[in-house]
């Protein structure tokens, strides 16, 4: 402590104080482990070694103190461009960390407005699902109406026909009916010889002519309302086959116009001619 408050101009012993001075350098040597007692007075050669190897001791401390600050200034040197060194690195990744964080905000917002849009695009995908789930079960049940309706009109058609026959039939045996009637009047008339007068015979041939004609005209007439209730039904028929939802029975239809023996009902055609 009292080294540290000496200054460069102070001198410490002098001839007024040696015996202090030895006292006290001796005690301060020995508290920092050198080699002890000084005996500057003595003309012995022992002590006079003792002194040279406490100056000795001094000196080695002095020359490890330098190299001590030396080392301890090149490691603070290398310390101090190590930390510079380091700080700019602390810089760059600062600064790459920032990059990185602008880019991910970026990512973030792009994935959240990329979430937004799938899940719209799904909600519209969900909504076509489920508005073509109701346009498939609407066609399904206006398919089943169509069939019943085919199936209707295919039974009305066979009834048609059967009618039209039994009238046609009908028509052919009054026809028959009505020469045969003609011949047996002609044949009777020729055998006959007593009528009386040619009058009766006349009034009695119109009779018979106005009464088949009147048969006849009712027969055409339903003949011809049949006729028309008939074509209905085929325009009908035909404009259900040829509309799209009876796409699943137009390839079985076009298969039965290629084949005139097949009916469009899927059963043999009755030949009916619609001719007076």
């Amino acid at each position: 402590m009292m080294l540290n408050t000496i200054s460069k101009d102070y001198t410490f012993a002098n001839e007024d104080n040696l015996e202090h001075c030895t006292k006290y350098l001796n005690q301060t040597m020995v508290t920092f482990g050198f080699p002890a007692s000084l005996d500057l007075f003595s003309n012995d050669p022992v002590s006079i070694s003792r002194t040279c190897n406490c100056m000795y001791s001094l000196l080695q401390q002095r020359q490890r103190d330098i190299e001590f600050r030396e080392s301890a200034n090149e490691l603070r040197q290398r310390q101090q461009s190590d930390i510079a060194r380091l700080e700019a690195k602390v810089e760059r990744l600062e600064a790459l960390l920032q990059q990185k964080d602008r880019e991910i905000a970026t990512i973030t917002r792009t994935e959240a407005k990329n979430t937004a849009a799938l899940k719209s695009q799904i909600e519209k995908l969900q909504q076509e699902r489920d508005e073509f789930q109701r346009m498939v079960i609407g066609n399904q049940q206006v398919k089943a109406q169509q069939i019943h309706e085919m199936k209707k009109k295919e039974k009305d058609y066979i009834k048609l026909q059967e009618r039209l026959n039994q009238v046609l039939m009908e028509k052919k045996k009054e026809s028959r009916s009505g020469m045969e009637i003609m011949n047996l009047l002609q044949k009777e008339g020729r055998q006959r010889g007593t009528w009386n007068g040619k009058k009766t015979d006349t009034d009695f041939y119109k009779k018979i002519v106005d009464a088949y004609e009147a048969k006849n005209q009712e027969l055409m007439a339903e003949n011809t309302s049949l006729r028309a209730l008939l074509r209905s039904m085929q325009t009908d028929m035909r404009d259900f086959l040829n509309a799209p939802n009876g796409s699943a029975t137009l390839a079985g239809s076009e298969k039965r116009e290629a084949d005139p023996s097949q009916s469009p009902l899927g059963g043999k055609t009755v030949c009916i001619s619609l001719d007076h």
